[in-house]
Formats: C-alpha cells, structure tokens, sequence
C-alpha cells in the first residue's frame, strides 16, 4: 500500500462490526467522517480494497458502502482517479445545540438568504397562550412583543419558515433590518445577547395551504415542526419560535452513545 493511500485511510477510525450489520455500520463511519471534515472536498477517498483491508470486511461489502455514499451525494467516481469526496451541499440543524442557519449554509458551500415575511409590535395579552407560558409573561403581565415570520432560503430555495416571538424589553430597538440575516448574530453584537440555552420539542405536522405555497409545494404537505424557547443570561426566555423544516428535505438523525447521551439533528436531504 502506497504512502498516499496510507495518509487517506488512516483518517478513518478503526471499528469492530462483530455484533453489528456490516455494510450499515461501515457506511455510518465513513459519512461521518466525510461530514466532520476529516476528509477535504475534492479529495481522493479509500477504494474498495483499501476498506475491505482495513476493516476486514468483504470487498462486496466495502463496495456497498461506497455505492451508497456516491449515491447520497457525498461521493463522486472520477475515470482515472478513483472516488474522491464531492462538495457537500447539506445543512445542519443540530437540537442538541445552538446553530445559525447562515453559518451553517455557508459552511456547506449554500448561499443563505432570508425573506421577511411580517415584523411588528404587539403586546403580551393577545399572544396564544404557549407563546406566554414559553416566554414566562404572566396572564396579569403587559409586555411589549416583537413578532416576526421569515422564510430561509438555500440557494434560493425555501427550507425553513419560521414564527418568532420576542421579548421588546430584552432587545430595545430590535428592528426588521437586523433580522434579515442571522437572529443569533444580531443577539450578540447589537445587544450582547448570547444565547445560553434552548427548549423545543419536536413533531410531524402537515402544512397549511398558505405555508405549502411559500414553499413552492403540491399538498398535501408535511413538514418537522421544531417549537419551543431560547433563554439568555442563564435561564431568562428571550424567544418563543416555531420553525417549520420542509420534510421532503430534511430528516432527522439520531445518534446515541451510551449514557452519555445522544446528538440529534435534523439533516438536509440531497435532492435526486
């Protein structure tokens, strides 16, 4: 085996499959380390053979487990050269931690974009009753309320519709301009802000006709609707959100390591 070879296989964790299905697990590690960057786009990726000796695996599996990540887009044959990692085009949500969807497109190569749908004041007492109990506004208490629904585009593409609902007195002077990119960024250098925590919950939902049409779909549609609050200074509720992530994009994973927990995230699907 050639040193060249050696430096690309070595980036792959060693990996016992003795209680598990091979071709599954196999490909489980090796999206993995595509997706956390071990391997850089464009770059030459393990054939057959080299999985097969690494892993002690049949050469039948290994090329199962290549056939499959070139067909998720995350692979691309090359004549002459082999299979070498293509350009990721896939978005990240992680629920297990806070992330900024113009961060994260521009990390996977995506153009963000954000439309502004609606951004005006309101007052407490004629907010839904979960919005209030999720930013903790008492029935007896009047609070003013900045309420604001955007649609997040990838490429132009519509991926996420959200409704926000935020606390005036924690964010004075929040207007539609500073929420025409990244909310999570605004928090932070306008108002110092960083977040310090979320909690949401997550369910299947099927759209509305007004919400399947500002995502360009037929109906019925579904979509993952991720609902809950996000809290600064600690424990203080700053937002109540309800996003609606288009479920022909994205699904979501989980991934559990023993009592340690789990890492979930909803995942955007690569179109076919």
């Amino acid at each position: 085996m050639s040193n060249s070879t050696q430096s690309t296989s070595r980036k792959l964790p060693h990996k016992s499959f003795a209680t598990e299905p091979v071709h599954l697990r196999l490909a489980d590690i090796c999206r993995a380390s595509i997706l956390n960057g071990d391997f850089s786009t464009g770059e030459r990726f393990p054939s057959e053979r080299e999985l097969a000796e690494r892993y002690r695996v049949s050469r039948a599996t290994a090329n199962k487990v290549i056939s499959s990540l070139i067909t998720e887009g995350l692979l691309e044959l090359q004549k002459g050269i082999g299979t070498s990692v293509r350009k990721r085009r896939t978005l990240f949500a992680s629920l297990g931690g806070m992330e900024s969807f113009t961060g994260q497109a521009k990390v996977q190569g995506l153009e963000p974009s954000t439309e502004v749908l609606l951004f005006k004041r309101t007052i407490s007492s004629s907010l839904p009753a979960p919005v209030r109990k999720g930013l903790e506004i008492s029935d007896e208490t009047s609070e003013s309320v900045l309420y604001l629904k955007r649609l997040r585009l990838a490429d132009g593409i519509p991926m996420i519709l959200e409704y926000r609902w935020v606390r005036e007195t924690l964010a004075p002077g929040l207007g539609e301009s500073d929420v025409t990119s990244s909310f999570y960024r605004t928090l932070e250098e306008k108002f110092a802000l960083p977040m310090t925590g979320e909690r949401h919950s997550i369910s299947a939902v099927l759209l509305g006709k007004k919400e399947t049409t500002m995502f360009n779909l037929t109906p019925p549609a579904a979509a993952l609707q991720v609902e809950g609050t996000g809290f600064v200074k600690g424990d203080v509720p700053l937002w109540y959100q309800r996003l609606y992530y288009r479920a022909d994009r994205y699904e979501l994973h989980n991934e559990t390591h023993g009592p340690s927990g789990s890492a979930i995230e909803l995942r955007l699907q690569h179109e076919t």
